[in-house]
């Protein structure tokens, strides 16, 4: 379990802020619930306390074991969860059930039921990926860091018209993207909106996964040329991570990561 990091990470929170909990497992643990709480249990070690008000979303590595009222408190909190393999990648989450259906979950339901979903979801997922970058250019032309004009068609050629070629190495990396999915899950769950949509012949419609990629994009930017100097244990890499919260959330605003339902309905209920 990462502790230096939630130690750290309470120390300068405001009070009623909830914060991720990142349970890597190195040692064996086990996770349990006393009333309103989580019990952690790392072999050798006193037992941690965490109350699930506090708590954001849960990050778990391979090694750690879950009690059943454990995620039943979770499930009722509202906490997404997402489990990690040994090299620090996703194999799945556990998410709550759907509260109140937003309106946006009724477009994207109505979006899903065309025969041609799939190509106009494309087409929004690029002109996302192409706002991303254009915010981010405009942002470094505004700190007086000017961007060589093949670099950046370069960029664009990768980030938005090649995504499935583009390396996102430090994102990728453990354990960024466990944060970021957990991070994602979450602000589903708070937009009233599924991880996963399903098509007429049972095509899905990863929501989850592709505005992971998404953050991992906004994420990627924001440390353009600043990759040969990111190393380090996991609890660096996550003060990393979330030092650039601020400026990820102002290039994502919530609602703006889900500002689809006006492109949606543009792009698909009114064609």
């Amino acid at each position: 379990m990462s502790a230096q990091v939630i130690a750290t990470a309470t120390r300068s929170a405001v009070p009623t802020q909830r914060l991720p909990l990142y349970l890597y497992g190195h040692n064996p643990t086990q996770v349990g619930a006393d009333g309103p709480a989580l019990i952690v249990r790392i072999a050798q070690k006193a037992p941690l306390r965490y109350p699930l008000s506090r708590l954001a979303r849960v990050i778990a590595g391979p090694r750690v074991e879950w009690q059943a009222r454990a995620l039943a408190a979770c499930q009722r909190e509202s906490l997404p969860i997402v489990f990690l393999d040994a090299a620090g990648e996703p194999t799945g989450y556990l998410q709550p059930m759907q509260g109140k259906p937003s309106r946006l979950d009724s477009v994207i339901e109505e979006m899903i039921n065309r025969t041609d979903w799939a190509m106009h979801f494309s087409h929004w997922l690029r002109a996302e990926r192409m706002d991303l970058v254009q915010d981010w250019h405009q942002a470094q032309q505004a700190v007086g860091k000017d961007i060589d004009e093949d670099d950046f068609r370069e960029i664009v050629r990768q980030h938005v018209y090649r995504p499935e070629s583009e390396d996102l190495t430090f994102v990728q990396a453990s354990p960024q993207t466990g944060a970021l999915t957990a991070y994602t899950l979450q602000t589903l769950q708070q937009a009233g909106l599924k991880p996963r949509y399903w098509g007429p012949h049972g095509d899905p419609l990863e929501l989850a996964a592709e505005l992971t990629r998404l953050l991992g994009l906004a994420l990627h930017l924001e440390m353009h040329g600043m990759g040969a100097s990111l190393h380090g244990d996991n609890a660096s890499l996550l003060r990393v991570l979330h030092s650039f919260a601020p400026r990820i959330n102002k290039l994502l605003p919530h609602p703006g990561l889900f500002n689809a339902k006006k492109v949606l309905q543009d792009e698909c209920l009114t064609n």
